[in-house]
C-alpha cells in the first residue's frame, strides 16, 4: 500500500514537471516571439530612418538650384513631407533614454522651414537671403547627419547589431564603449548640436518636442502635504483621503504632483496640482453618471457657476458637446475683445446632477501669459478679399490662433455659409494669409 502511495506520488509529480516543462518552454517561445517582433520593428524604422534623411538631404540639395517659391513650392513641400515621416521613425526607435533630442530638434526645422516658405506661403516671391541662408544651412547639417546615420547602418548589418542589445543597455545604463549604435547615434546628435543652437529666431524650435514650461505661477513652493491639503480646499473635499501622492518625473515640462483622493463615497479622484501656488492643472472624479435630469443650458450655467468660484474671469463658452449623459464644455480667455482661443480650459459636467467631474485647465496655465500683438495690421475689409466671393459672412472678429508651428497668430475670424454649408475661416491679420478653413457640421 505504501509503495503504491509512492508510485502515484511520483507519476503526479513527474507529470507535474513535464507539464512544467512545457509551460516555461511556451513562455520562453513566447517571449522570443515578442522579442523578435520587437526587433524587426526596431530595425525597420531605423532603416526607414536613414532613407528618410538620406531622401531629405537630396530634396534639400535640389531646392536649392531653384530660384522662385513657384518652382521651389515642390520640392519644399516634399521636404516637409520627408521630415514628418523622418520624425515617425525616429520616435518609433528606443531612444527615449538616449540624448537624441538635437536631432529631432533639428529634423523639426527642417519640417517648420519648408512649411512655412513652401507649404503656406502663398505668394511667388524669390526667397529672401535670410530664407536662403537658412536652406543652405539646412542643406550642410543634412548631409552630416545623413552619412552618420550611413555610418551607423553599415556597422548594424555588418555586426549583426540588435537593436534590442541596445535598449536594454539603455535602460540598465550599461553602455560599453563598444556599443557602436549608442556611440553613433551620440555622434549624429552632436552634428546637430551646432546647427540648432545657432538657428535663427525667426524660427524657434518646435514646441510640440520643447514646451515651454509653468512660469509666472503666483503663491509659495508647497510640499506634498500642503499641495494635497491645497486640493482639498479647493475641491471642497476637506475630508477626503489622500491615498497617492507623487511628484511628476525629472525633465517634466510641469513641476507638479500627482495626487489620488478618495471621497466618503469612496469615488477615487486623480489631480494634478502645481508645486507652486497649488494650482489645480486637471482632476477626473471617475463615478457612474445616473438618468439625465437636467438640460444642457442648466449644465452650461453650472459649469460658468463653477468658474466663477475659482476666479476664472474672462472667460468666454466657445463649444459645448453631449456625450454619454454627460456635456463638455469648451471656455477660453477673452482680452480686450479678442479670443485666445491657446488659452483654453475644458469642465465635464454630468446631466443627472450638474456635479464638474472632470476639470482641465493645461493649456490656459501654459499659454495665458503670452505677449501676443493685439494690434492688427489689416482692416477686417482688406483682409475678406481673400474669401471667395460666393462666401456670405455672417459674423467676424478678432482671434489668437496656435498654427500648425504653434505660434500664436493674430486673426480674423469669418463665419461663412454658402448654400447649406457653414464654414470657420481664419486669415491672417498681418498679412492676409489664410491659417486655417473649417467646415462646420452639426
Amino acid at each position: 500500500m505504501k509503495s503504491r502511495f509512492w508510485i502515484i506520488l511520483s507519476s503526479v509529480f513527474a507529470a507535474a514537471m513535464i507539464a512544467f516543462g512545457i509551460w516555461g518552454d511556451q513562455e520562453r517561445m513566447a517571449k522570443d516571439a515578442v522579442m523578435i517582433q520587437a526587433e524587426n520593428q526596431y530595425q525597420q524604422s531605423f532603416h526607414e530612418l536613414t532613407y528618410y534623411v538620406d531622401s531629405l538631404e537630396k530634396s534639400l540639395g535640389m531646392s536649392l538650384a531653384m530660384h522662385t517659391r513657384e518652382t521651389m513650392r515642390p520640392q519644399l513641400v516634399e521636404t516637409w513631407r520627408l521630415s514628418t515621416l523622418a520624425h515617425g521613425a525616429a520616435n518609433q526607435l528606443p531612444l527615449t533614454l538616449l540624448p537624441f533630442n538635437k536631432t529631432n530638434e533639428f529634423l523639426s526645422h527642417v519640417g517648420a522651414f519648408s512649411y512655412k516658405t513652401g507649404v503656406k506661403a502663398t505668394n511667388d516671391r524669390p526667397l529672401s537671403d535670410k530664407e536662403y541662408a537658412s536652406l543652405q544651412k539646412l542643406y550642410r547639417e543634412s548631409m552630416g547627419i545623413r552619412q552618420g546615420l550611413r555610418d551607423i547602418q553599415e556597422n548594424v548589418m555588418a555586426r549583426h547589431l540588435r537593436w534590442m542589445d541596445v535598449e536594454w543597455a539603455l535602460k540598465t545604463k550599461k553602455q560599453n564603449q563598444d556599443n557602436q549604435v549608442i556611440d553613433g547615434l551620440k555622434q549624429v546628435d552632436g552634428q546637430a548640436t551646432s546647427y540648432t543652437q545657432s538657428f535663427s529666431p525667426e524660427n524657434p524650435s518646435n514646441a510640440a518636442l520643447k514646451k515651454k514650461s509653468l512660469k509666472k505661477l503666483e503663491g509659495p513652493v508647497m510640499n506634498k502635504k500642503e499641495a494635497a491639503s491645497a486640493l482639498k480646499k479647493w475641491m471642497n473635499l476637506t475630508d477626503a483621503r489622500t491615498s497617492k501622492i507623487s511628484e511628476t518625473g525629472k525633465g517634466s515640462n510641469m513641476d507638479a504632483y500627482e495626487v489620488t483622493l478618495q471621497n466618503k463615497d469612496r469615488i477615487p479622484i486623480e489631480a494634478s496640482v502645481t508645486r507652486k501656488g497649488g494650482h489645480v492643472i486637471w482632476f477626473f472624479a471617475d463615478r457612474p453618471v445616473g438618468k439625465e435630469k437636467i438640460s444642457l443650458y442648466e449644465a452650461a450655467n453650472r459649469a460658468g457657476a463653477f468658474l466663477k468660484k475659482h476666479g476664472l474671469t474672462g472667460m468666454e463658452l466657445t463649444k459645448k458637446e453631449r456625450y454619454d449623459r454627460t456635456a463638455i464644455f469648451t471656455y477660453v480667455l477673452k482680452r480686450n475683445n479678442i479670443r485666445i482661443y491657446p488659452a483654453s480650459l475644458r469642465l465635464k459636467v454630468t446631466l443627472d446632477n450638474g456635479e464638474v467631474i472632470a476639470f482641465d485647465e493645461t493649456d490656459y496655465l501654459f499659454n495665458k501669459y503670452d505677449q501676443i500683438p493685439m494690434t492688427p495690421k489689416l482692416s477686417a475689409k482688406a483682409v475678406m478679399k481673400q474669401l471667395n466671393p460666393k462666401l456670405v459672412v455672417q459674423e467676424s472678429h478678432l482671434v489668437v490662433f496656435q498654427n500648425p508651428l504653434l505660434q500664436n497668430v493674430l486673426c480674423y475670424e469669418f463665419f461663412a455659409t454658402r448654400g447649406q454649408d457653414t464654414y470657420r475661416v481664419l486669415l491672417n491679420a498681418e498679412n492676409g494669409d489664410q491659417e486655417k478653413v473649417e467646415l462646420l457640421r452639426n
